[in-house]
């Protein structure tokens, strides 16, 4: 194929693949763009620049489309992003032999590595527009159970060996792929889930409001739409989760009005509420704190958000990029937390994870180890303008309900707020925009998964491992075919 047909193909099929994420969720894609790419871009690709050279080209028109979301924070992030991700994807893709019986195996070694190290790098991490959101809809999202996130990437990776094998009729080499594609979500199905320690009715707030707004619009409205929506509704809760920034404080919050306000709230309605906070430190710094609120005794723990937004809640290397940007919707930077997101509440412990959060598994994980029974997510979204990041949110969502064994109240300002079970399922979800609280029953869990013990680890290392096992056969066979 010519060279710069090659190439375009690449970049088709990589925005292709895309349209696995929500809010398309064409989940299929996932395996299938990758697929396509193996077969008619990267196989025949002998030398290792000519591997990077199409690997490259299908990761650049996956992230030219999946990151777009970020120019409505920041389009100088978006430009620098681009490449950076692209090449963290490329490079393991580039190191597995193409047309070569070992690629089986690397491909979706390759996958894990690339997204384990996206996931950590550069700023902390992006690890929005990823594989395994694109796969929350598919029969794969109940394997995060075994193996997290990560599982979910293999699989893809194992999908995709599935479709260049078949689109090259290879029917015997798609045996084991498949075995192994039909096996892991039989196993996650047998494995017995979290014990059920209590239920309790959750309730999520959404305030609603417009899409596309920024962080100067007034706290005080948000709040108030929280208050005016709580207090017309008519139900009973045990739990109530507000959103992020639902709250705001010029000094420390334990001294505000405003927690005095939702004190008062919390005591008429007999409800144990989550509540954030954006806590004013001075001119150039805030936090982003998450608050308990027992009915009986007040505030009862905060947990302030450790893992920040770049360029959403400071700006990397600020000095350098403010020459080209306009920062002035970030004109303060946040202070990080430490610890376990975890609040202690008069109905046990609570993992939280505040807004962007949710993406990382690691963080919830912690959480929950550290006693949480259910997983609190006050979020945002209210920056953007479409559906993209709270859809991707909300799939976040689901997939550390499934690993954790865990019950997710996600509270969006705008949307997508939801109730989802330790299965994934989205028992309760409001529109955008929308202003309501949602409710039901909820249980309780105490009790461990495989993906709660084990980490990312174990799998980052067996990816790394076969990656290498993948490469060195086929160095090894070269080197005896020139001697």
């Amino acid at each position: 194929m010519n060279r710069l047909l090659r190439d375009g193909l690449a970049l088709v099929l990589g925005a292709l693949t895309m349209l696995s994420l929500p809010p398309w969720g064409l989940w299929p894609l996932g395996p299938v763009g990758i697929g396509l790419w193996l077969r008619f871009c990267n196989r025949g690709a002998e030398r290792w620049r000519d591997r990077l050279e199409v690997a490259a080209a299908f990761w650049l028109g996956a992230y030219l489309l999946g990151l777009f979301w970020m120019t409505e924070l920041t389009v100088p992030g978006w430009i620098a992003a681009v490449p950076v991700e692209t090449l963290i994807m490329a490079l393991p893709l580039s190191l597995v032999p193409a047309s070569s019986r070992w690629s089986a195996l690397g491909v979706p070694a390759a996958l894990v590595l690339g997204e384990a190290v996206r996931w950590q790098v550069p700023f902390g991490g992006v690890p929005m527009s990823n594989l395994a959101l694109g796969q929350v809809s598919g029969p794969w999202l109940g394997t995060a159970v075994l193996a997290g996130p990560l599982g979910i990437v293999a699989l893809v990776g194992i999908g995709a060996v599935i479709v260049e094998r078949l689109c090259a009729r290879e029917w015997c080499a798609v045996s084991w792929p498949a075995v192994a594609a039909i096996a892991a979500p039989i196993a996650a199905l047998a494995w017995p889930a979290t014990t059920v320690d209590a239920t309790v009715t959750a309730a999520v707030v959404q305030a609603g409001g417009e899409l596309g707004t920024n962080v100067d619009t007034p706290q005080r409205s948000v709040r108030l739409r929280h208050l005016d929506t709580t207090n017309t509704w008519q139900g009973n809760a045990d739990l109530m989760v507000w959103s992020e920034s639902s709250n705001s404080a010029d000094e420390p919050l334990e001294d505000s009005p405003q927690l005095a306000e939702i004190l008062d709230l919390a005591r008429n309605l007999d409800t144990v509420l989550i509540a954030n906070f954006y806590e004013r430190v001075d001119d150039q710094r805030f936090r982003n704190a998450t608050v308990a609120i027992n009915p009986e005794t007040g505030l009862a723990d905060r947990y302030d958000k450790a893992h920040l937004v770049p360029f959403g809640e400071y700006v990397p290397l600020r000095s350098v990029v403010e020459p080209f940007a306009d920062l002035s919707l970030i004109s303060r930077e946040a202070i990080a937390g430490e610890g376990p997101g975890v609040l202690s509440t008069s109905l046990g412990d609570i993992a939280v994870v505040t807004s962007f959060e949710v993406y990382f598994s690691e963080l919830v994980r912690d959480g929950v180890r550290a006693g949480g029974r259910i997983v609190a997510n006050p979020t945002l979204a209210s920056s953007y303008s479409t559906s993209v990041v709270p859809s991707q949110s909300l799939a976040s969502a689901r997939l550390r309900a499934v690993e954790t064994g865990r019950w997710v109240l996600q509270a969006s300002t705008t949307g997508y707020s939801a109730i989802v079970s330790p299965a994934g399922e989205v028992t309760h979800r409001s529109e955008l925009r929308e202003s309501i609280v949602l409710a039901g029953e909820v249980e309780l869990r105490s009790g461990d998964t495989p993906a709660l013990v084990l980490g990312s680890w174990p799998l980052i290392v067996a990816a790394a491992v076969v990656l290498a096992w993948s490469v060195l056969p086929a160095g090894l066979g070269r080197n005896r075919a020139a001697g």
